[in-house]
């Protein structure tokens, strides 16, 4: 193992340019960029990659003629596990990370929320989250909840929820669920 941490190749590569800063060791990737480290994949516009912590970041670009006016979306895979997200950070040492706008497929179902933290267990903690099993990115209905946690392929507790049906809330409320 290397010093910092990083035991395995780290392979990078992007459509446009790379620029790396020598000072502050941070590789900037813009246009189709993509990381691959052991069995994560990381693909988007824009990534910032830093040499020395490991750490990488990943952003969508503006782009009006695009779906949601951003295009290069990160999109993350790491083993079976697969997000897309607005924005994302990861550690490749801890396996921690930070996304927001994620959107991912649970068994048969999909997750978003606004805020997740992903564990070194592979575990999610979401904020203000929606599940449902409609595939559309604008659901018919779902299932909102406050807060959750998904063990991706086993299970998803979550506190505080509601059902929400062609974008009104019913009024019946779900303090917990499994």
């Amino acid at each position: 193992a290397q010093s910092n941490g990083i035991d395995a190749p780290v392979n990078f590569t992007a459509a446009d340019s790379i620029v790396y800063d020598a000072q502050s060791k941070v590789a900037h990737l813009y246009g189709n960029a993509t990381v691959d480290y052991q069995s994560m994949n990381l693909n988007s516009d824009k990534i910032y990659l830093c040499m020395d912590s490991s750490l990488v970041r990943a952003t969508g670009t503006k782009d009006s003629a695009s779906e949601g006016g951003i295009k290069g979306k990160p999109v993350f895979a790491l083993g079976n596990d697969k997000y897309e997200s607005d924005t994302m950070a990861f550690n490749f040492k801890t396996k921690k990370g930070l996304i927001t706008g994620v959107y991912t497929q649970q068994e048969d179902g999909f997750l978003t929320s606004e805020i997740s933290k992903r564990n070194d267990k592979g575990e999610m903690f979401l904020m203000h989250g929606k599940y449902t099993t409609c595939d559309n990115p604008h659901p018919d209905f779902y299932i909102a909840m406050s807060r959750a946690k998904v063990r991706p392929g086993k299970d998803a507790v979550f506190g505080p929820a509601y059902l929400v049906v062609a974008d009104v809330p019913l009024p019946l409320a779900i303090p917990y669920g499994f």
